[in-house]
C-alpha cells in the first residue's frame, strides 16, 4: 500500500515537475519539444535517404458549404518518394475528394522532410500565437506530440493536442498522422 502511494506520489512529481516545460507553469500555454526535433530532423537529413516508401494515416479537412462545417476525411494512403520528391500516391480504401471539382487530394504529407518542414513551420506558426496571446483564457494549452523512429529519423507519429475551457465548443481540424511501412528503395 504504502509503495503504491510512493510509486503515485512520483509520477505526480514527475507531470508536476515537467510541467514548466518551455517556461509555462500548471500546464499551461505552448509545449513543443524543439531541441528533440531538431536533431531527429538534422540526423534524417544527414542520412541522405531520397528513395523511399511509407504509409501515412490520417485525416484531411474540408469545407462544408451545406453544413459550414470542416468536416475531415479519414484517410490511408501509400506513399513513394523518388530523389526526395512524392513521385506517387495511392489511397487505400476510400479516397479523399475535393469539394470543388472531384478531384482527388494529395496527401498532406508529401515526404518526410516535407513532414518535418511542415511540422516546424506549424509549430513556429502556433509558438508565435501563444506569446501575442498570453491573456486568452479560452485555450488552456497546446502540445506537439511526436514520436520517432530510432532507426531512420523519421518521423512515426504525430499530433496537436490542445486543451480548451470547459465551456468551448471548438471545430477543430487537428488530427493524429501515423507513418508505418517505410521502406528505404532501390531504383
Amino acid at each position: 500500500m504504502v509503495a503504491n502511494q510512493l510509486l503515485i506520489a512520483s509520477v505526480f512529481c514527475l507531470i508536476a515537475c515537467n510541467s514548466d516545460k518551455d517556461g509555462f507553469s500548471n500546464g499551461k500555454g505552448f509545449h513543443f519539444d524543439e531541441k528533440t526535433f531538431t536533431s531527429e530532423w538534422k540526423t534524417w537529413e544527414d542520412q541522405k535517404i531520397e528513395n523511399y516508401s511509407f504509409t501515412l494515416e490520417g485525416a484531411l479537412p474540408y469545407w462544408n458549404f451545406l453544413t459550414r462545417d470542416i468536416p475531415m476525411h479519414a484517410y490511408k494512403v501509400n506513399v513513394v518518394v523518388k530523389n526526395g520528391v512524392m513521385d506517387s500516391f495511392e489511397y487505400v480504401g476510400d479516397v479523399p475528394h475535393s469539394d470543388e471539382d472531384g478531384s482527388i487530394l494529395e496527401p498532406e504529407y508529401t515526404s518526410i522532410s516535407d513532414m518535418y518542414q511542415k511540422i516546424y513551420n506549424r509549430a513556429q506558426s502556433e509558438k508565435e500565437w501563444w506569446n501575442e496571446n498570453t491573456d486568452q483564457d479560452h485555450i488552456i494549452s497546446t502540445e506537439f506530440v511526436i514520436r520517432y523512429n530510432a532507426d531512420f529519423h523519421i518521423i512515426t507519429f504525430f499530433e496537436p493536442v490542445s486543451q480548451w475551457a470547459p465551456d468551448l465548443i471548438v471545430d477543430t481540424t487537428a488530427h493524429s498522422v501515423k507513418i508505418s511501412n517505410f521502406t528505404v528503395l532501390n531504383f
